[in-house]
């Protein structure tokens, strides 16, 4: 039943798109796939009609979905895959007002999955973020994540573009491969749109990114508010690269990132009890993705002064890259300035015992049960300490960022994974 339902999602997809003739963004990567969607969507947004997958319907069904306007899978609802296929036949048959961009994440947990995707799908301008260790345990290698990411760009003519990472070693070796038009973007390599001069300030009371965006031998401030670390930077880089070649201007580009948001459960910034605080890195985990935070974590004593605390829970998916890849994360913290690492999940014991072997004893406990370690955050949390949480999916660190948050009211508005289906 599946497969004939993908098939069907296919034809329709492919008559759809030959019919409205929409640009297609396409975006992956091992990570910031989805804040650089997000990226992309809320700067093109203001000069085009645009339409970005929802939530993380990046799969063989949810990008099809996209296409047809559908913003929420029926899941089992046979009715409500009629009246998706009416939906569709009525695009077919009645010219609409469709979108002239179609900003579509694409996901890849098994080989063939981007292949797939590209063959039905014609890609005008493709995005790859980043290539780390994710889905392991389908891949085996970085190097095989990899092949499969760059056939995003298989069939983009040399009308096309593609926007790159040029800080990722792997992401760079493409250069010399591509047939399209290619577009840089970088923090620490020269690129053809950089950042540089990063700073986390306070302004006016709201803290954010502040950095120099250079293109072409121009620059301009800009300033993310209530968006922490380099992870959305990058996202917000490729947002502006993509941007850059629809026709705006640096200064148009700087003036829409001071209204950015950030995508939920990505190194957001919440008030908790005691007058402390958050960064909120619920969302997902991987080794990479970990160490960027725990970078953030430390980089943030000149503005909140109180401890720093660390809660981290298991990294899946990661196959036998795993136990070794919770150790290095123990041996990463121990130099961060850390004051108290907390732990949870079977796997992340690993990440426990690595930082206790070289040194870090004290402040440093694991907890078997998810509400042990939620009491314990509560009764040491004081004025200005800053608490990073961070887990993969499946750990579903959001609840203790609920518990612990000054206002767990605004859960719905602030938190991923709030949706009834997530919290009953």
């Amino acid at each position: 039943m599946r497969r004939i339902l993908i098939k069907i999602l296919r034809i329709l997809s492919k008559l759809i798109l030959k019919k409205y003739k929409p640009e297609v963004i396409a975006i992956t990567g091992s990570v910031g796939k989805t804040s650089s969607k997000e990226a992309i969507a809320q700067i093109l947004k203001n000069k085009f009609r645009v339409r970005k997958t929802a939530s993380n319907y990046n799969n063989e069904i949810g990008v099809p979905l996209t296409i047809l306007g559908v913003q929420k899978s029926p899941g089992r609802f046979i009715l409500g895959w009629c009246f998706v296929f009416i939906k569709a036949l009525v695009l077919l048959i009645i010219p609409l007002r469709y979108p002239q961009k179609l900003i579509l994440e694409f996901g890849a947990d098994h080989k063939g999955d981007i292949e797939y995707l590209v063959n039905f799908i014609p890609v005008y301008v493709g995005v790859l973020t980043r290539v780390s260790r994710v889905h392991m345990q389908y891949f085996k290698t970085v190097g095989s994540v990899f092949n499969e990411k760059k056939k995003i760009f298989n069939n983009i003519n040399s009308r096309g573009f593609a926007i790159i990472n040029n800080d990722d070693e792997l992401i760079r070796t493409l250069k010399t491969e591509l047939n399209c038009k290619l577009i840089t973007y970088g923090i620490r390599s020269e690129s053809d749109v950089r950042a540089t001069d990063l700073q986390i300030i306070d302004r006016n009371g709201v803290i954010g990114m502040n950095f120099k965006l250079k293109y072409q031998g121009n620059v301009v401030p800009v300033f993310l508010p209530h968006t922490l670390g380099l992870a959305q930077v990058y996202a917000f880089l490729s947002g502006a690269s993509v941007a850059l070649q629809y026709g705006f201007n640096l200064v148009e580009v700087s003036t829409f990132a001071n209204e950015y948001i950030a995508p939920k459960g990505r190194t957001n910034l919440i008030k908790a009890i005691n007058n402390s605080y958050i960064i909120d890195d619920s969302y997902n985990s991987s080794p990479e993705a970990v160490k960027m935070s725990l970078d953030l974590l430390s980089s943030m004593k000149s503005l909140i002064l109180g401890k720093r605390i660390a809660v981290l829970s298991d990294m899946l998916e990661l196959g036998r890259e795993s136990v070794p890849a919770h150790k290095e994360v123990g041996e990463y913290i121990i130099n961060k300035g850390i004051d108290v690492l907390l732990t949870t999940g079977e796997i992340s014991r690993n990440t426990y015992l690595a930082a206790q072997k070289l040194g870090m004893s004290d402040n440093n406990i694991y907890f078997k049960d998810k509400l042990e370690l939620v009491s314990y955050l509560k009764s040491i949390l004081k004025k200005e300490d800053l608490v990073l949480i961070k887990g993969s999916q499946g750990s579903r660190m959001e609840e203790i960022v609920k518990a612990i948050m000054q206002e767990p009211n605004k859960a719905k508005n602030l938190l991923v994974r709030q949706s009834k289906s997530w919290t009953h």
